[in-house]
């Protein structure tokens, strides 16, 4: 079995590309395959869309601790609200436009 070198998913010796992301194999003489070409690596696009989902959960976490969605007392000072009202929106839809935009870059 060959180790990818970028997501590290394990491929058959005859692969010549891996089967989870794509990348090229290097052979066991230490030459490269050529596979797909991407735009940017796969690590990169992982890393991504592991910033997007942090963003994500923060933006979240953002709306139930200052949104009054628990029996805890929200944060009602008015500068903390108006902080909220444009932080969490932008963290939300921002997180899941980052997140879903490393699971395209992935693609290409």
């Amino acid at each position: 079995m060959r180790q990818c070198p970028y997501c590290g998913h394990a491929n058959l010796d005859t692969d010549t590309q891996c089967r989870k992301c794509d990348a090229a194999l290097v052979g066991a003489g230490g030459t490269v395959y050529r596979g797909r070409r991407h735009w940017i690596s796969p690590e990169t696009a992982y890393a991504v869309r592991s910033k997007g989902l942090a963003i994500l959960v923060l933006g979240l976490l953002i709306k139930v601790y200052w949104g009054g969605y628990g029996p805890w007392p929200v944060m009602d000072n008015p500068t903390l609200a108006n902080l909220r009202s444009w932080l969490e929106p932008l963290l939300l839809y921002g997180g899941a436009a980052l997140y879903a935009m490393g699971w395209v870059l992935r693609l290409v």
